[in-house]
């Protein structure tokens, strides 16, 4: 039966909840009513369809491990259908764009991520654990809400201050790295940790000096490159390096100043990553496309931030609260904005 959760604001953003395990229903409830939002909640999707049809939603919150449990193969597609139908609804004026679509999921092996990242509507996947994190779920919900999506202070605790950098050659990188070398070590992290965050950053920074200039005739001037042979960037062609702890997490961002990148190549190349076999790598002059398998591999917590013509931001986030087995272990988030 579907029940509204009501909010001091008369007008603003609408989120539709669905789903039926009660336990998690009310915590989400409770988190997702902290952001100010009107919030409906089902249990499900017949539910869901009828809200639809009378209500303007603009970000569906749904549980996608429930909704797996239990039904054959063309039960999930019919799942997925729905979800696909969603997110070609224009959404109000608080979201750009189109409805929103967050999944919760718990792990899954290469072969279910990449089936994941094959739905076109996939945006937002925030992983599902014994340690739910609501921060990481509220902060979703307001860049969606808020379209304010850039900076990694985003997802550190107030009064975190990122070390920042511009960088304007690929000569740099090393010292970059080492600069987060150095930084990580002192306040304690892990070595093997560190060595993790290590290759993001050098994958990050080398995407963005190498591949993410473009001039407006569509050419990359330093693309097919080879990644040993250096490149020196034009004022405008410079990208931003920044890293920071809260003690909880270790957050690196990378910046460009172009934001070519679509939604639907991040996709395809998610997609690829959780490839099994020869499909991982993509042949190609300016290296072997690996980047992204690594990048994930490596982190907890992936987001990308894209303005068009102005900056595509990945941001990387790795779980320092524990021990290494602990960050091995814990799942996966991804997420996409577009502002």
């Amino acid at each position: 039966m579907m029940k509204t959760v009501p909010t001091l604001l008369g007008d603003t953003a609408t989120i539709l909840l669905l789903v039926s395990n009660p336990k998690e229903q009310q915590l989400l409830t409770r988190v997702l009513s902290s952001t100010g939002c009107r919030l409906q909640v089902v249990n499900t999707i017949e539910e869901a369809e009828q809200t639809i049809m009378q209500s303007n939603i603009d970000l569906l919150v749904a549980d996608y491990d429930q909704e797996s449990q239990g039904r054959e193969a063309n039960s999930l597609s019919a799942f997925d259908a729905f979800l696909s139908r969603f997110a070609q609804q224009r959404a109000s004026h608080w979201v750009n764009g189109h409805t929103k679509i967050l999944l919760l999921a718990e792990r899954r092996n290469n072969n279910e991520m990449r089936d994941i990242f094959d739905l076109s509507f996939v945006s937002n996947v925030v992983a599902k654990s014994h340690d739910f994190d609501a921060d990481e779920l509220i902060i979703t919900v307001g860049k969606i809400v808020r379209n304010d999506i850039f900076g990694p202070e985003k997802y550190l605790c107030y009064g975190a201050t990122p070390v920042a950098y511009e960088v304007s050659s690929s000569s740099q990188k090393e010292l970059l790295i080492q600069a987060l070398t150095d930084y990580a070590s002192g306040i304690g992290v892990n070595k093997r940790i560190i060595s993790a965050a290590c290759t993001v950053a050098d994958e990050l920074l080398m995407n963005a000096i190498y591949n993410a200039p473009i001039y407006p005739n569509g050419v990359r001037p330093y693309a097919r490159r080879m990644r040993t042979v250096p490149v020196d960037l034009q004022p405008n062609e410079t990208c931003f390096f920044s890293f920071a702890s809260d003690g909880r997490q270790l957050v690196i961002s990378v910046r460009d100043r172009f934001g070519s990148l679509t939604p639907e190549k991040i996709r395809s190349y998610m997609s690829r990553c959780f490839a099994m076999g020869d499909n991982q790598i993509e042949q190609k002059q300016g290296g072997a496309g690996m980047g992204f398998y690594f990048i994930m591999q490596n982190l907890n917590k992936l987001i990308v931030n894209i303005s068009p013509g102005r900056g595509t931001e990945f941001i990387g986030i790795l779980d320092i609260s524990g021990t290494y087995r602990e960050y091995v272990e814990r799942y996966k988030s991804f997420h996409i904005f577009v502002g």
